[in-house]
């Protein structure tokens, strides 16, 4: 019976063996060592090889886990307050009109919406808009599956809140990692007053490039770089370069004309 070379491991196959014998010899032949110090010396690159290998492996699996998580499985309705973000809410649960103030308490509730047959029910958040909510509800995102962020059309003066808000959020770290999809939804677009859906995002981009300038002057380093949206060099553009997906459509809560709202819901959890 053939000896077992000293220090191989008992389970090695012949053609491992062979391999590893070829490699020694290799070894042995440049450095111009001994047989029994070129064996010792192959294994032990192989054994750190198989560290490093180990290592690399753990690593992409922590950041599968951690960086590229799950997103959740609530729907979040953003906005500014008027937009129209709790009318949407009853309009989806209760498939009716309603006259709804501005709320300082969000509203949640598992709701089964008829246009999405063979989808949930969705666990879907009224976020209050209001500037002193905004804090609370970020903390939601991280249950998140998508945000409908409603917009009122017909109020100029609000979409500099708009993208100020919008701002903070694409640069959330929560909506970094999770690569949250946004839906701007333009609402009320019943209205004659309604803007159109070119003016509302040439505005946002606008205030959104004159926020970049501002911000950028005054961030330096790693809050630079977490906190810049776009491209260096080149205006703001929101749907190329938002650093998660957005999409853009127009709607009548009052009027329940919400088919965009219902494609990008069947969309997300399809």
């Amino acid at each position: 019976k053939k000896a077992q070379t000293p220090g191989l491991p008992a389970q090695a196959s012949p053609s491992d063996m062979e391999a590893i014998s070829g490699l020694a010899a290799g070894v042995e032949s440049s450095l111009g060592v001994g047989a029994n110090f070129a064996q010792v010396l192959t294994w032990l690159v192989i054994f750190f090889l198989g560290y490093l290998v180990l290592q690399l492996l753990q690593g992409l699996s922590k950041g599968g886990l951690t960086g590229r998580r799950s997103r959740g499985s609530a729907v979040l309705l953003f906005g500014q307050p008027g937009a129209g973000k709790t009318a949407l809410f009853f309009r989806l649960r209760d498939q009716e009109e309603v006259q709804s103030v501005s709320s300082l308490k969000a509203l949640r509730d598992k709701i089964s919406i008829q246009e999405l047959e063979g989808i949930g029910p969705l666990d879907v958040v009224d976020c209050p808009g209001h500037q002193r909510m905004k804090g609370k509800a970020a903390d939601l995102i991280k249950e998140a599956r998508c945000i409908v962020y409603l917009v009122d059309s017909e109020d100029k003066q609000r979409l500099k809140d708009v993208a100020e808000h919008l701002y903070e959020l694409m640069t959330n770290p929560e909506v970094l990692e999770l690569h949250m999809p946004i839906l701007l939804a333009f609402n009320k677009i019943d209205l004659p007053s309604a803007r159109t859906e070119k003016f509302i995002v040439d505005e946002i981009e606008r205030e959104i490039e004159m926020m970049r300038s501002s911000r950028g002057a005054t961030l330096e380093g790693q809050d630079q770089a977490d906190s810049y949206l776009g491209v260096d060099g080149e205006k703001f553009k929101l749907l190329e370069h938002a650093p998660c997906p957005v999409e853009i459509c127009r709607v009548s809560v009052k009027q329940a004309a919400l088919g965009p709202v219902f494609d990008f819901l069947r969309q997300q959890f399809s």
